[in-house]
């Protein structure tokens, strides 16, 4: 195996692929390649009609499934922690919302139940909490 230097031209870097290489893939001038990077593996070069031409061994392949495997599962939690943040923070705007628009105002609410008194005995300013098997006795 041949190592090749990245050189840099502009803003775009490049590598030259051997001779050796490119006819044995039968890649020629105006052939468009594929760079697909594999966290932890490294990159997959391949022809863009199809890989028929990349020959690999079983360690490659095992390789790439792994590499597969981690990614779909890093995608799947990424997935699932966006999906628990949207919901929350939905939830958060909506309660937000309806607070500062005055349809929902929590304090009146509270103000209103302690001002009324549930039975006649009791006294304002008091909340009693409700107990249905107690009230549905009476």
């Amino acid at each position: 195996m041949d190592s090749r230097k990245v050189i840099k031209i502009k803003e775009s870097y490049y590598i030259n692929i051997p001779s050796e290489i490119s006819k044995a893939l039968g890649i020629v001038k105006g052939d468009r390649l594929k760079v697909i990077h594999l966290p932890g593996s490294g990159f997959l070069i391949t022809q863009t009609q199809g890989a028929a031409k990349v020959s690999v061994n079983l360690q490659s392949i095992e390789r790439l499934q792994r590499a597969a495997d981690s990614i779909y599962s890093d995608l799947q939690r990424r997935l699932k922690d966006l999906d628990q943040n949207f919901i929350s923070n939905l939830h958060a705007r909506i309660i937000s919302d309806l607070a500062c628009s005055g349809i929902f105002d929590l304090k009146a609410r509270v103000e209103k139940l302690e001002t009324k008194p549930e039975r006649s005995d009791q006294k304002p300013g008091k909340v009693i909490p409700l107990n249905k098997k107690k009230r549905s006795a009476q």
